[in-house]
């Protein structure tokens, strides 16, 4: 893993290019401290520097930014067929000089252009300067497992990009006007959906893209080379045999997980003792020998303690287990966090997943996870929810769900019990995904904020984001939370929480090539019904698994939350956040109100932690709202 800052302007002087990037990559030293590298132009009109984590060919000379005849790469992540492309382009006449993917994606691009992305199989951030054609390329994997944003700042003819925003933010014209639009979209859903970010000025490469930037015209251009949607054909699902589907699945799964191993330098496993990691050691085991295996244990919290499930598979499998104790979580981990976090997100498993990064860190620089299998197996619990009501809202009309919904949904208190349930048969199904997010609607909001965000941003930039509806409403719901939950959510915190401890995850599910045969093949009936979930990964599962394994169990790497919100230390803590915050932006009142409401009956610790992490996000990156 690495980090990445560059920038393309006629303006920068020697002195401003040195502080861009040395002050850019000093701040992303996390993501990779083993190197740092830099390049700039003549005339310091074009600059590039690189934190490198090593991982493939530790020599110095894979080092980047990596330089060949015009071209200038620099990439965060791993491409795992890398072996593969570079005999296909030795096979054609190039030499190589390293052993690393870096270097197969340099001369890859330099023959095959833009194609060179299609044919990788991996995670991946990439910039290429393409010199003789005054272009600037930036390229994001399929799933976007690795961050890439950009500020295009044309009045003073400045393109600057990094891997963090917080890279990005040392460039001197940087406004740090928030977006009122994805603080909206924050807290309705957690996270700020793609391309947008938290700033105004910042946009996010997407997934599955790559942006074309002229240099002299200052324009750029977008283009896909991967998209999820073509791979969702009704016909072909009908074509294989449970059997078949079967056999193919263990096989493409076989096949990534070989790949992923591959690597300079040790690689261990996070074991949560559930279906998706649990599945992942089990066949890793047939591949690999003497495997190290990692879970986080909260003993004091039975319910959450998921390390008697691990221990189960790793005596199964006979790995070299590590537990790592954490009972007592205490607040102020937050304050540590959030400087990870620039553009934040309301997830409070980044704590564990944080405190478990930091504990294999000390064993290993790589890791492999579980990531992506809810949503490429239906592993939600509200895709049962919501199959259940869309089929029973389907014998009463729209128009009288929907306003018995809106009637109590304004007279339920916020954090209530069956709230959401209610939410969810309002809604219309034939057009309309569901926000399945429990936060902040835009009443709540308004109440939260000493301004209106709603009044601001106005209808049409309310209802930007409009999920594909398909025949099938499986697919709509699984493909909705590849894009957005996955992608925002999930893979950010992944990143980030691994990252802050200069610790590499990989993620089998998020091939490609699985994603593709799942979404294209594998019916709606196998993965969802309105009592079971992951119906065909779960069978896979139980060819591999311990006979006791438990397969009903929903848990992974999760907080105890609840019970830690009514403690005096963490109820403290948050007083205290709420009362340091800016009383011109936050409504303290309303925000002490909800801390005091979480009861048996109101749940409300997980909107109580957003606000926090919010309060303290504000305070440590000073963004201006107005």
């Amino acid at each position: 893993m690495c980090g990445l800052i560059g920038y393309s302007s006629p303006n920068f002087s020697q002195t401003q290019s040195n502080e861009l990037l040395k002050s850019g990559i000093n701040s992303l030293e996390h993501r990779g401290p083993d190197f740092e590298g830099f390049w700039t132009n003549n005339d310091n009109s074009l600059g590039l520097a690189h934190s490198r984590l090593s991982i493939i060919d530790l020599n110095n000379r894979a080092n980047q930014p990596m330089i060949s005849d015009g071209y200038i790469l620099a990439f965060n992540g791993e491409i795992y067929n890398f072996i593969e492309l570079k005999h296909e382009l030795e096979s054609i006449g190039v030499d190589f000089e390293t052993s690393s993917d870096t270097e197969v994606i340099l001369h890859g691009y330099k023959k095959w252009k833009s194609k060179v992305f299609k044919k990788l199989r991996g995670m991946f951030a990439i910039v290429i300067f393409d010199i003789s054609n005054n272009e600037i390329i930036l390229a994001r994997d399929q799933s976007g497992q690795k961050p890439l944003y950009y500020l295009l700042d044309k009045e003073n003819h400045a393109f600057i990009f990094a891997s963090e925003i917080k890279g990005i933010s040392f460039y001197k014209n940087f406004d740090r006007k928030i977006s009122l639009l994805s603080l909206n979209r924050l807290f309705s859903v957690g996270f700020c959906e793609e391309p947008l970010s938290i700033f105004n000025q910042i946009n996010k490469v997407e997934a599955g893209k790559y942006y074309t930037y002229k240099i002299h015209s200052q324009e750029i251009f977008k283009s896909e080379f991967w998209d999820l949607d073509d791979f969702i054909k009704k016909d072909n699902k009908k074509s294989l045999s449970e059997e078949s589907l079967l056999l193919k699945l263990e096989e493409l799964l076989l096949e990534s997980i070989d790949l992923q191993f591959r690597s300079d330098v040790p690689v261990g496993m996070l074991l949560s003792g559930g279906v998706d990691s649990s599945l992942l050691v089990a066949l890793a085991s047939k591949i690999k020998g003497d495997l190290n295996t990692y879970t986080v244990r909260f003993s004091k919290h039975d319910k959450f303690d998921e390390s008697i499930h691990a221990r189960l598979i790793a005596d199964k499998f006979k790995t070299n287990h590590f537990e790592l104790e954490a009972s007592s979580v205490d607040p102020s981990i937050f304050d540590e966090l959030i400087y990870f976090y620039d553009e934040p997100i309301f997830d409070t498993s980044v704590v564990p997943t944080f405190l478990l990064s930091k504990l294999i860190s000390n064993y290993c620089k790589v890791a492999i996870g579980g990531d992506g299998g809810d949503e490429l197996f239906g592993g939600y619990p509200h895709y049962n929810k919501l199959l259940k009501i869309k089929n029973k809202s389907q014998y009463v009309p729209y128009v009288v769900r929907n306003f018995f919904a809106q009637k109590a949904i304004n007279f339920l208190p916020l954090g209530m019990r069956g709230t959401k349930t209610v939410e969810f048969f309002g809604n219309d199904y034939k057009v309309n995904h569901p926000n399945t997010s429990e936060f902040f609607a835009d009443s709540e909001q308004s109440k939260l904020f000493k301004f209106n965000i709603i009044s601001q941003i106005g209808n049409s930039e309310n209802n930007l984001y409009k999920p594909k509806i398909y025949e099938d409403f499986i697919d709509t719901a699984t493909l909705h939370d590849f894009k957005n939950f996955l992608r925002e959510d999930i893979l950010v915190k992944v990143d980030r929480a691994s990252m802050a401890n200069s610790l590499e995850i990989r993620s089998p599910f998020l091939d490609h090539k699985l994603i593709e045969f799942v979404f294209e093949n594998i019916p709606s009936k196998l993965k969802v019904n309105k009592n079971s979930r992951k119906i065909l990964l779960k069978k896979l599962a139980s060819r591999h698994l311990p006979k006791e394994f438990d397969f009903q169990r929903k848990q992974g790497f999760s907080l105890p939350l609840s019970e830690l919100v009514r403690s005096e230390s963490w109820k403290e803590y948050f007083c205290s956040k709420i009362d340091e915050s800016d009383p011109k932006i936050f409504n303290h009142k309303y925000a002490h109100r909800l801390l005091q409401s979480q009861s048996s009956f109101y749940n409300n610790a997980e909107r109580m932690s957003a606000i926090i992490f919010f309060m303290i996000w504000v305070e440590k990156f000073k963004p201006v709202f107005d």
